[in-house]
């Protein structure tokens, strides 16, 4: 119930401070805005510094790239950043005032036409301003993006060549299928425009090269530090899970691709028999506990209900780590899990009950790593009772485990967030 209220009172808080941005954008007034930034900034308090003179960063908060930022800074000792942050909504209002009926979106942001152009020029100029006026009371060394082509924050690097600011996109996203490497590619180039940013910091090579063959960026932008938040995963290769869970991370039934077969458009097939084979395992064996973990805004408890049991439990949407941590066995498909679940050493199984591996290959993530695979039911439930019984864990990553982390993650050695760190103290440390 106080979760309720503060929560409450957190978005009453917001819609008031917005609906007060509006009357500033609709008289003009950039110091008037200034001031409401600097209202509704805050510190970051998971990120510790107590240095006085710490240089300031500001980020547009979005999930996924704030735990990047947290798991880089975790028990970090004399830290020389401090961390400030905004809700990204505040961006997009200005966003929606200067482009009042033109339809922008994430990865759609590029600017056409003579009316676009001045549209965009009066966006610029006044966050530009706005900024300008905050730095007299409130001086931030770098602003900080989590996407290259979230459509609000786009043109922040030229706000930040106006201020003689850094801009510093932390990038992440990377985990694509080749066909879905192909299909974004498509669209970072039709449908965005070059990258002024300071510094871009991605998660692979992969990433990096989609970035520069399709003209968004330079390789002199870019740097490769790999994804932070996997470094959590590495270091639960500490702990061996005693009880006997499974967590089945339950997954998209959607195929993103360019090239979709029009006998099988969607993995449902795959998804049903999955829940159905890990339920009628978990209610033949009542020591074993399930967790059938959803997505945020995808899988709701209603659809899962006739699922559960008093050993088959659901968790909707939120983190994935402690379910991970808690693992003797983690069941994913096609996910960042599956990456997150080997740094681990965690028991990882994959279904391949329909042979998806070999008939659409183009459409899952390049595994070379065969031991994980299952395709039916009796393997299933020989694997698991075998990994469910076992009292150890495989410490070591093979080569192929290695190879498709560093290429989906860059991340082979838990160290991702020490180098996005000693990355950002080089980029600010002059401004």
């Amino acid at each position: 119930m106080k979760n309720q209220l503060i929560l409450k009172s957190y978005f009453l808080r917001k819609k008031f401070w917005l609906l007060i941005s509006l009357i500033a954008l609709k008289i003009n007034s950039h110091k008037f805005y200034a001031l409401i930034l600097f209202f509704n900034i805050q510190i970051l308090k998971k990120i510790k510094c107590n240095n006085k003179n710490a240089k300031k960063i500001l980020i547009f908060s979005k999930s996924g790239g704030t735990e990047d930022l947290i798991q880089s800074f975790k028990n970090k000792k004399n830290n020389n950043i401090k961390v400030y942050f905004i809700p990204r909504s505040y961006l997009k209002e200005v966003h929606a005032f200067f482009f009042k009926d033109k339809h922008k979106k994430d990865y759609y942001t590029k600017i056409n036409g003579n009316d676009e152009i001045k549209r965009k020029k009066a966006f610029v100029n006044f966050l530009t301003l706005s900024f300008k006026f905050l730095d007299k009371f409130f001086k931030i060394n770098a602003l900080i993006s989590f996407n290259i082509f979230y459509y609000s924050e786009k043109y922040l690097d030229e706000v930040c060549l106006n201020l003689g600011k850094k801009f510093i996109i932390l990038h992440k996203e990377s985990v694509l299928t080749p066909n879905g490497e192909k299909m974004w590619s498509h669209i970072y180039k039709k449908n965005n425009d070059k990258s002024f940013a300071s510094k871009i910091s991605v998660y692979s090579n992969s990433q990096k090269k989609m970035l520069i063959k399709t003209k968004i960026a330079e390789n002199k932008q870019i740097v490769v530090n790999g994804c932070p938040r996997s470094d959590f995963s590495f270091e639960l290769k500490k702990i061996t899970p005693r009880k006997k869970i499974i967590v089945f991370f339950l997954f998209d039934t959607n195929i993103y691709s360019s090239k979709k077969s029009k006998k099988q458009k969607n993995w449902v097939k795959l998804y049903n028999q999955s829940i159905n084979y890990l339920t009628e395992y978990a209610k033949s064996n009542l020591d074993t506990t399930l967790i059938l973990k959803g997505k945020t805004g995808y899988h709701k408890k209603k659809s899962i209900l006739k699922y559960l049991s008093k050993n088959c439990f659901f968790v909707e949407g939120g983190a994935g780590e402690k379910y991970l941590r808690d693992a003797k066995v983690v069941v994913s498909f096609n996910s960042t899990t599956v990456f997150e679940a080997i740094a681990a050493r965690r028991n990882l199984i994959i279904p391949n009950f329909n042979n998806e591996k070999r008939n659409q290959n183009y459409d899952l993530h390049q595994i070379k790593n065969k031991n994980y695979f299952v395709d039916s039911k009796k393997k299933l439930f020989k694997k698991l009772n075998f990994y469910l019984n076992a009292t150890q864990l495989n410490k070591k990553l093979s080569f192929y485990d290695k190879q498709a982390l560093n290429y989906y993650l860059g991340n082979i050695d838990g160290k991702s967030g020490v180098r996005v760190v000693k990355f950002l103290n080089k980029e600010i440390k002059n401004n």
